[in-house]
Order: structure tokens, then C-alpha cells, then sequence
């Protein structure tokens, strides 16, 4: 070997290294891309992902509605939360190939959540608040004392992690705002 090739290739290596050590060790990997397919071309789906999170907002004129959210890139976000622009939340089924967890909010008072249930294998379980699989869900309102039919605001839940680990590429989540 020549002392000009022996240069060249310590130099290129050197310059590779620190190509390489330059990179944050905790650099984040690309953030989730989803195709998105909705029931009815009124209803909106937008998502906003930060920091391994992931935010879907749903507007629904007709308040009856589905979306399929299937990944197509980058890996499922430690956190979803659904903001659902409703009147009212009487079921709201979020839905993988393996699970399904529905949920009703009372239409009168404080919103109150009137059940939340499990479905796994065809078996169904009543949800309490202290079950790992209980979606959190709340009002999110600039009225002071937000009534049914929700005019302003939204309706925010926060879908759990196990369902989220476990959901694979994909998952569906249904809607309606009363029952007619």
C-alpha cells in the first residue's frame, strides 16, 4: 500500500466515525404516517403528532361516523387522544383486530361516563376506572356549564396504552352522538 492510499482511507474512515458519533443517541425515529379512510367524505380526521404523540381530531356534522386509521410508516405513537366534535357521546368504539373498547357518556348532568366495556375473543367485560384498559374522557369546554347538545367544545379521550401496544398497524374507531 502506498502512504497517499494509507491517508485516504484513515482519513475517510475518520470522517465516517464522525459522521456517525455526531448523531444524537436519541435521535427520534420518523414520526407515524397513517392512511386514514372515513365513512363519509363530511366527516374530518385531522392528526397532529409531538414527541411520540399523537392527536386525532374528528369533526362529524351528521354525529354518526368511522374512521380506519392504518400505518403506513414510522411505528404507533406511545399516546393517542380522539378530540370529538359532537353534540353528545351516547357510544364510542375504538377497535383493533383482537380488541374493542366501547364507551357512553351520560347527555345530562356532567357528562358523566355511563359505562365503558371490553371485548376480546368474543367475551364481554364491564370496565371500571381502575381497569388499565379504561379510556379517560372528559368536556373540553370554554362554557362554563357545558349542556347536551355540546355547542362548543369537544369531547377528549384518551386511548390506553395496552390497546395501543397491541393494535398492530391498525384500528377503527366508531361514532354517535345519540342514538335517533
Amino acid at each position: 500500500m502506498t502512504m497517499k492510499y494509507i491517508f485516504v482511507y484513515v482519513m475517510s474512515s475518520s470522517l465516517l466515525l464522525i459522521s456517525c458519533a455526531s448523531q444524537p443517541g436519541n435521535a427520534q425515529a420518523p414520526e407515524p404516517e397513517f392512511r386514514v379512510t372515513v365513512d363519509d367524505p363530511a366527516n374530518q380526521v385531522n392528526l397532529q403528532n409531538q414527541d411520540h404523540s399523537m392527536a386525532i381530531d374528528i369533526t362529524s356534522p351528521s354525529g354518526i361516523g368511522s374512521a380506519t386509521f392504518e400505518l403506513e410508516s414510522g411505528s404507533m405513537p406511545e399516546t393517542i387522544v380522539l378530540q370529538l366534535h359532537l353534540g353528545g357521546l351516547e357510544e364510542i368504539r375504538v377497535s383493533s383486530a383482537q380488541t374493542t373498547i366501547a364507551a357512553s357518556v351520560a347527555s345530562t348532568g356532567s357528562f358523566e361516563v355511563k359505562n365503558q366495556r371490553l371485548i376480546q375473543s368474543g367475551t364481554e367485560s364491564v370496565l371500571t376506572p381502575a381497569h388499565p384498559w379504561w379510556m379517560k374522557i372528559r368536556v373540553v369546554s370554554d362554557e362554563t356549564t357545558p349542556t347536551v347538545p355540546l355547542q362548543q367544545g369537544y369531547f377528549e379521550l384518551e386511548i390506553p396504552k395496552g390497546f395501543i401496544t397491541e393494535t398492530g398497524n391498525s384500528f377503527e374507531i366508531q361514532w354517535v352522538d345519540f342514538y335517533r
